[in-house]
């Protein structure tokens, strides 16, 4: 099995930081999809939640989910200090989504590509999630040195990132470069053939 790279939560404070909103804006990148007040929405590697409390604010249910249970903990305070009753923690497991297959009308997953080690599995994951034709939110690193982040040599090239979605069923919507940051936006079609590429 590959090996994944996962943040540290002892860390969680840079992921909370107000200045982070400079270089990640979540109204910013979140407004690159369509969010409608009935969806059921995943942030999938949600660590503090810093993307999970204003998906909240749009969708009717959110499932934070994240495989460390530090992650889940911290966000399940800051649930309960803003008195917020549609976001549902949710531990996940390696290479796994604990979500029913089409479950989903929206997907995001920031910052967490370049952490997991079959990444072929996940994108496989996050297909059978998410309904028809409904869309998938991917934010990573640019393989630069940005100057803080993960190793450039685990992170994940924008067009890296769009082979591996479109041989899995994906059709690339949106491309958008931040400051450190790349997003895409993908549409899951409706047919599918499993390809080992």
């Amino acid at each position: 099995m590959k090996k994944s790279h996962v943040f540290d939560p002892k860390n969680i404070d840079v992921l909370e930081r107000e200045e982070r909103k400079i270089w990640q804006d979540p109204e910013e990148i979140l407004g690159m999809v369509e969010i409608k007040s009935n969806f059921v929405v995943a942030d999938f590697g949600c660590g503090s939640g810093f993307f999970t409390v204003p998906l909240s604010q749009k969708a009717k249910k959110v499932y934070g989910i994240d495989i460390q249970k530090e992650m889940l903990e911290f966000l399940e305070r800051k649930i309960q200090r803003l008195k917020i009753r549609n976001i549902e923690p949710l531990l996940s497991k390696e290479e796994g989504i604990p979500l029913e297959d089409e479950s989903l009308d929206l997907l995001v997953s920031i910052n967490t590509l370049h952490e997991f080690g079959d990444k072929k599995r996940i994108v496989e994951e996050m297909r059978r999630v998410l309904r028809r034709y409904r869309e998938l939110l991917i934010v990573d690193f640019k393989k630069k040195d940005t100057g803080f982040g993960p190793p450039v040599t685990i992170r994940v090239s924008k067009e890296q990132v769009k082979s591996l979605f479109e041989k899995r069923g994906f059709t690339t919507l949106r491309s958008k470069d931040l400051m450190y940051h790349y997003l895409l936006v993908f549409q899951r079609e409706s047919e599918y053939i499993n390809v080992k590429a």
